[in-house]
């Protein structure tokens, strides 16, 4: 019986997770928040106070999840991302407030990302423990994010689809009609049998948290890794990109990273065989080649061979969620893991300030060469873990 709802927690979390990605607005949010506020710094303000948002909260979310539920984290989240969606939608129909509107949807998507986070990575390891096949996390780790990037890809297609036949007001409302199916999606979720619940207080919690990381110097090391990786060079590869190709290009491009990062994902499932740590060696280098290639050749392919490294993010990104989970405690998964979150957000946009300042005082093709080299610090640094004594204890 146990096994039989730990399949069925799976094959939810799948469609849970590629529900999750099927938002058609991804590539056009900007747009339409330019058309709502008359401004594309107001409009770029409102991805910040999302980010901001989920950051301050990723912690405090973290400890409800370990306190209290999986299931209701995930819900919550669900229902807070359609909220979200609908009044980003209503912004457009009410000039004089669409501004204050849009930056409310924005807490409340921030709120929503803060839930999920680091709770669907432990749901999935609970699940597998209700079966004891926890070894068996990065296979069904990968193939749930393959479905999250065959989501994505979908929800590409829909947008196309839908600017081609209609308008954006009418792709927005689209969105809010897949956030309710999100909400409905999280309805097929169990929560675990053997998920141990933590009795300690909320801040008893966190300063465990806190103090297991600290006195744990793999998960030291692998979280201070991560922390030089974030997502800099995504971050600012748009504005790169349409310095060399039409931006009409630039959603073909996006796509193409999608079709790679699903085949990344998926292949990812072997990444047990291989080792969690030569995974990620592999992928890094793999990663910094391509993007070395890319920027070398600085023209027009210089976004699908950048994009395609997004086939190494699938194994990099799975090998990494694996080695945490493996060390992770049983009754703080959720707020650790917030934790590493938390601390990735704040160097990365620590990163992303370091790099913008590099590509104003420089040049962009600068900027970009320094996201690579650091690329390159990355894989050094996981190779030398892999050769230290604490790498015999992962």
């Amino acid at each position: 019986m146990t096994a039989c709802r730990a399949r069925h927690n799976i094959l939810a979390l799948k469609f849970f997770s590629f529900i999750d990605a099927l938002y058609p607005m991804s590539i056009l949010a900007v747009v339409w928040f330019y058309q709502v506020t008359g401004s594309y710094t107001t409009a770029a303000m409102m991805f910040a106070i999302q980010t901001i948002s989920q950051a301050l909260l990723e912690i405090p979310t973290g400890v409800l999840s370990d306190k209290y539920s999986r299931i209701l984290n995930l819900r919550l989240s669900a229902f807070l991302w359609f909220i979200s969606y609908f009044f980003t939608a209503l912004s457009g129909s009410v000039s004089s407030y669409g501004t204050v509107i849009l930056i409310f949807a924005s807490v409340i998507g921030g709120l929503a990302g803060s839930l999920n986070s680091g709770t669907k990575e432990a749901l999935i390891y609970e699940t597998l423990s209700d079966c004891r096949k926890q070894s068996k996390f990065s296979v069904v780790f990968s193939r749930i994010m393959f479905w999250e990037q065959i989501g994505a890809i979908f929800g590409a297609l829909i947008a196309v689809g839908t600017m081609f036949l209609f308008d954006i007001k009418v792709l927005v409302w689209t969105t809010v009609l897949f956030g309710f199916l999100f909400f409905i999606s999280s309805f097929f979720l169990y929560e675990p049998i053997t998920r141990q619940k933590s009795d300690k207080s909320s801040f008893g919690l966190l300063l465990s948290s806190c103090k297991q990381i600290w006195k744990d110097k793999k998960l030291r090391t692998l979280i201070g890794i991560n922390m030089l990786q974030g997502q800099t060079a995504y971050n600012m590869e748009g504005v790169y990109f349409s310095s060399l190709i039409p931006s009409s290009l630039i959603p073909l491009a996006r796509l193409f990273r999608q079709f790679t990062g699903a085949t990344g994902f998926y292949m990812a499932a072997f990444a047990n065989k291989i080792g969690f740590l030569k995974t990620l060696i592999f992928s890094n280098a793999g990663s910094f080649v391509f993007n070395s290639v890319g920027l070398l050749l600085n023209g027009i392919a210089t976004p699908f061979i950048n994009s395609a490294t997004n086939l190494f993010y699938g194994f990099n990104h799975t090998a990494y969620n694996a080695l945490l989970q493996e060390n992770f405690s049983d009754k703080q998964r959720a707020t650790m893991q917030n934790i590493q979150s938390l601390l990735s957000s704040i160097s990365g946009c620590v990163l992303l300030l370091i790099f913008g300042t590099i590509a104003d005082h420089f040049s962009l093709l600068t900027a970009m060469w320094c996201t690579t080299a650091l690329n390159f610090i990355v894989t050094i640094a996981y190779y030398r873990f892999f050769r230290s004594k604490l790498s015999q204890k992962l």
